[in-house]
């Protein structure tokens, strides 16, 4: 049997910056230990003297990146792999994801779903772990309207690993061929969602068909179920793990000051608007929520069960034990693996449809009365 944990976004930076203890609770270091290896989404640049990748500039989208002294907090979490393939790795540029790529590698920490072409972007890394080899395999979602702007590796291009259906299926299979156990960790989804969509549900049963033992899921930056298939287990998105609040420059680029800030006094949003100004980002206290999936793989079934986790206002990382929101998790769960998703998917997309149809109801009719 093996035990693996796997977390959700990690972008060590922002008000942690600099920071090198006291930001991790003992009890969480004790449960991050307590497996063979550990497992996360860098959901980030890395650099020192920053340049804004200019087609990211261009559509005024988020820009994220770190110092490169902060990546040491991966060892300090003790995090062995992380999957770049996400929609803020090419966030300082080609330049700026290979200078990631060369500080993981310095540092020991082994990476999949980004390079320098399709086939450095697609290759898995393979542990040997208890006698038995498991392969580690990072995808992106191609669906610009819910993942965002990111470049996807070509046979001659660099970028990350395409989530497209024919390409996810064949490297599964492959890696399955060579492996005992097959762990494929995605970027997809709908942000700031907390039931994960028909697109990523349909996603996961393929990657089970071919073979994924276990999915451990990123982006939305809100909790989503874990379940237990038939033999295999998806934890559709573990939200944020260590993803602290940050600073922001116009348009909306991270900030660090050289000098010591006083946050209280600048604006500050929990939205994601074209700032104008140096403006403190935070969080919502829903996406301060995050997950530690932990699962134990064997030939029989792998099954997954969870922590969650809770980070505070200063960036520090705690366990955090919240009944209602495991028992809301529990229902989807439940409503995932025994309701027809595609019924459920359609009920829900009613519902907000009949919500919005109400909100623009109640709009017009406020015009019409401030009019008379």
């Amino acid at each position: 049997m093996i035990n693996i944990i796997g977390v959700g976004d990690i972008m060590p930076g922002g008000i942690l910056s600099g920071k090198t203890d006291g930001y991790l609770s003992t009890d969480l270091i004790t449960v991050m230990k307590g497996a063979d290896i550990r497992v996360g989404t860098l959901e980030t640049a890395v650099g020192d003297t920053p340049t804004f990748y200019h087609e990211k500039m261009s559509r005024d989208a988020d820009v994220i990146y770190v110092k490169d002294k902060d990546l040491s907090k991966l060892k300090d979490l003790d995090i062995n792999i992380v999957s770049l393939a996400n929609n803020h790795f090419f966030d300082l540029g080609i330049d700026g994801a290979k200078h990631t790529i060369e500080m993981l590698d310095s540092m020991g920490i082994k990476h999949v779903g980004a390079g320098n072409n399709i086939e450095e972007a697609s290759k898995a890394v393979i542990e040997n772990i208890n006698g038995e080899t498991v392969a580690f395999l990072g995808f992106c979602d191609y669906e610009e309207r819910h993942v965002g702007w990111c470049p996807y590796a070509t046979h001659d291009k660099p970028g990350v690993n395409p989530m497209y259906k024919s390409h996810v299926t064949a490297e599964i299979r492959k890696y399955k061929s060579m492996c005992d156990y097959v762990v494929v960790l995605p970027h997809w989804g709908k942000e700031h969602t907390y039931t994960t969509t028909l697109h990523v549900h349909k996603a996961a049963k393929s990657m089970i068909k071919a073979g994924a033992d276990l999915i451990l899921g990123s982006h939305p930056h809100r909790v989503q179920p874990v379940v237990n298939f038939n033999r295999a287990a998806v934890a559709y998105s573990l939200g944020n793990f260590l993803f602290p609040n940050r600073l922001l420059v116009p348009p909306r680029s991270t900030y660090y000051s050289e000098t010591e800030v006083d946050i209280k006094s600048l604006p500050s949003t929990n939205s994601y608007p074209i700032v104008e100004e140096l403006t403190y980002k935070r969080w919502k206290p829903l996406a301060m929520i995050g997950m530690i999936a932990e699962a134990r793989l064997s030939k029989r079934q792998t099954k997954a069960t969870y922590k969650l986790t809770l980070m505070h206002e200063d960036g520090s990382l705690d366990l955090y034990a919240n009944p209602r929101i495991c028992h809301i998790l529990s229902f989807r769960k439940i409503v995932i693996k025994y309701t027809p998703y595609s019924v459920f998917w359609f009920i829900r997309r009613c519902k907000y449809a009949a919500l919005y149809r109400m909100r623009l109801l109640k709009d017009k009719l406020a015009k019409i009365v401030s009019k008379k």
